[in-house]
């Protein structure tokens, strides 16, 4: 499966994936542990993250997966969707579909998403741009919240630390989850197209701007004490928000973000194809049923067991590793042996 992207492309790949999920949710995660310090602790791992796609950038020829770290990615890209598949449920389950069985709900929803998957690559390359206006809406949408704002609440920082006070660090790498998808997209690049630092910069700065807007907002909205119980808390203050042409606008974003989280299951079932579809396989649409049907019913169970909350809080240790240090570990043992991607695509 060939597909070739420009950098607008790219990027509208990246930031949808790496928001589609965790936006509503990162929040509660990252304060209740790093308390008045949580922008500042997002700031730092944000720059970490900026450092990161300039050395993928730089050393991207020498990234290629063998059949062992394939495997690793796609299990643990599977887990990933089936965890957030599992949330999107919940939430809806928990602010518009009270009564509606799960099975109904990922069934409908899931269809949808194989339904954009099994299209031409193409589909899934350009779907992200339908959530550019969706998206600036929901700036709008919160700036609405500005009177109700305490910007007090941000200071004085650095005084209450804990014993999970470095949690937030950990936590606010949620956040950059899906940067590993870059360096794998990377070579799907027109040839002649170059990213060059300051292209990254741009991209990185709005990122961090767009997740930074959500942390602070939720700091300067709740008390630290509420932090712990409110489990979705840009939901909670959209909630709070009284438009006259919008009875809930809580209600109205949970159909964007649904909408978001779509597109970014959409689009990382792309890069699986593209991982996994390399060179051609028989039946790859019932693959891709297989692998929605197994998605569907895994998180389905999750739900039935109340597995949801353990997997949202470890498996931030899985987007350390997989996002951050086996892209490393690849990169480092790769230009010690000096193989590069284009002659491991001439001996395959």
């Amino acid at each position: 499966m060939t597909v070739q992207l420009t950098k607008v492309q790219l990027f509208l790949l990246m930031f949808v994936m790496q928001t589609g999920f965790v936006y509503t949710s990162v929040q509660n995660l990252i304060i209740e542990h790093a308390h008045r310090d949580a922008t500042v602790q997002f700031l730092v791992v944000a720059f970490i993250f900026f450092l990161q796609l300039l050395f993928f950038e730089r050393v991207h020829q020498y990234f290629f997966l063998n059949s062992f770290t394939k495997a690793l990615y796609l299990i643990y890209w599977t887990l990933y969707i089936t965890i957030f598949v599992s949330y999107i449920t919940y939430v809806l389950t928990s602010w518009v579909f009270p009564n509606t069985p799960t099975i109904v709900l990922i069934g409908i929803f899931l269809s949808v998403c194989l339904y954009a998957s099994v299209s031409r690559p193409e589909t899934a390359v350009n779907i992200g741009v339908v959530l550019i206006p969706m998206l600036f809406l929901f700036l709008i949408f919160m700036f609405l919240t500005v009177p109700s704002l305490n910007p007090t609440n941000l200071l004085p920082l650095f005084y209450d630390r804990s014993n999970t006070w470095f949690m937030g660090f950990v936590y606010s790498t949620y956040a950059f989850g899906g940067a590993e998808t870059y360096i794998i997209l990377r070579k799907y690049l027109f040839k002649n197209e170059k990213v060059s630092k300051k292209v990254i910069t741009i991209y990185s700065i709005i990122l961090t701007s767009f997740y930074l807007l959500a942390i602070s907002f939720t700091l300067m909205y709740f008390a630290l004490d509420e932090i712990k119980i409110v489990p979705e808390p840009i939901l909670y203050i959209l909630h709070s928000v009284e438009v006259t042409f919008v009875k809930r606008l809580d209600l109205f974003f949970v159909y964007i973000w649904l909408s978001w989280s779509l597109v970014t299951i959409v689009n990382y079932v792309l890069v699986m194809r593209l991982v996994y579809f390399e060179k051609k396989i028989k039946s790859p649409i019932m693959k891709q049923l297989v692998f929605f049907t197994l998605v569907g019913v895994t998180a389905n169970l999750w739900i039935r067991f109340s597995l949801l909350e353990f997997f949202t809080n470890y498996l931030v240790y899985g987007t350390i590793f997989f996002t951050f240090l086996l892209p490393i570990i690849i990169i480092i043992l790769n230009k010690v042996r000096g193989r590069t991607l284009s002659e491991s695509e001439k001996s395959s």
